[in-house]
């Protein structure tokens, strides 16, 4: 874990900062989005079978996870804008170069290059969005949150349009990387808000505190892969929906996240994080529990909108409590919490189709049921 001296410079204008970030995570979002809207188009280019691209989605995975930990060190370094700067360069040469991406090898290299840049790019942005909401003095996290949900189904609508228009694979993606290019650079001067520490990183071994929001993180990154992967399969083995309705579940989720999101900061300043996070994980249980309780397309929609109500704003709380960890600085703190997370959103759906080959989905869908209420009996300590 790396260790640095948090240096915190607050300027006068926090608002610009605030929409500085709030337009990187939007940005990333849509890069997010596109990239996900072109993988069907991307399979049949390139002749790829369901088993080759699993690995393509898992090399951008895999790059992501090792460099998280590593952004702290180069926070430290650089500074928080110019880290955001350049993971923004990176991600848009990455988004470029998968859509011009000509066989499977080159694919797979440079789905692990771009997965390396994005992985760069969360982290660091999240780290800073933790300097702005400390700059503000009020929970904000979870609308900052909302743009990158929003920003998701935005590229990923935008996505399907401009395939619906035959525009090539190399223009959705490199217009996607645009965005956060723009965003990234551009958005630099404004950004400005605390650089967290330029004095000297070394290894430490995290904190007590940082392992258990970092085990948190792992639990709600679970649930959403769980529900990201399998809710459309749940919805039509078991709930027994049409192909055109088993999306319903999963497009239920998504809409009540960023909906969550962008509500949640006035519910936190109302209730308080530890009780947010107590319901945002009973919530989630129930949405679950009814999904399994009652597998009918129409109850099993409304369980995951519930579910995706409910983690809307965990992640966006126990990244902001890893932000603020005494003694921990703020990239540090960050990168550990998302390092675990993105760890549990890339092995937990393997873990549930492995389950449920065995026990069968529905009984496997216990283990983020599981989960949530874990998260909810956490909160407190």
């Amino acid at each position: 874990m790396m260790r640095t001296d948090p240096v915190s410079t607050v300027t006068a204008r926090p608002w610009g900062a605030r929409i500085a970030i709030s337009a990187v995570f939007l940005a990333c979002g849509i890069t997010v989005g596109a990239w996900a809207s072109q993988l069907p188009r991307i399979k049949e280019a390139l002749g790829l079978s369901d088993a080759t691209l699993s690995f393509v989605v898992l090399a951008f995975a895999c790059g992501s996870i090792p460099v998280m930990p590593l952004t702290g060190a180069l926070v430290a370094r650089w500074g928080g804008v110019r880290t955001i700067a350049a993971a923004s360069v990176g991600s848009a040469a990455g988004m470029l170069m998968l859509g011009l991406a000509g066989n499977f090898t080159t694919l797979l290299v440079t789905s692990l290059l771009a997965g390396s840049a994005i992985g760069m790019l969360d982290v660091s942005m999240n780290a800073h969005a933790t300097a702005v909401e400390l700059a503000f003095r009020r929970p904000i996290m979870s609308s900052i949150h909302g743009w990158f949900s929003l920003g998701g189904l935005i590229g990923a609508g935008c996505g399907g349009l401009l395939t619906e228009q035959a525009v090539s694979i190399a223009v959705v993606l490199g217009l996607s990387g645009a965005t956060v290019l723009l965003a990234g650079v551009l958005g630099a001067p404004f950004l400005t808000v605390a650089e967290h520490g330029r004095g000297g990183a070394g290894f430490a071994l995290p904190r007590r505190p940082v392992l258990a929001i970092g085990l948190l993180c792992l639990m709600a990154f679970l649930i959403e892969g769980a529900v990201v992967d399998w809710s459309g399969v749940y919805m039509r083995d078991v709930a027994q929906a049409s192909l055109g309705v088993s999306a319903a579940g999963f497009a239920g989720f998504s809409i009540a996240m960023a909906l969550g999101r962008f509500t949640g900061d006035a519910v936190v300043r109302r209730l308080g994080r530890v009780i947010v996070m107590m319901v945002s994980g009973c919530l989630a249980a129930a949405g679950i529990g009814l999904a399994l309780a009652l597998p009918y397309p129409a109850a099993t929609t409304l369980g995951f909108l519930l579910a995706g109500m409910g983690m809307a704003n965990v992640v966006p709380l126990l990244f902001s409590a890893a932000g603020r960890v005494p003694g921990v600085p703020p990239a540090a703190g960050v990168a550990m919490a998302a390092t675990m997370g993105y760890g549990a959103f890339l092995t937990g759906p393997p873990l549930i189709g492995f389950l449920a080959g065995a026990i069968g989905l529905r009984l496997a869908m216990l283990v983020p049921l599981l989960c949530a209420v874990a998260i909810a009996a956490s909160a407190r300590r």
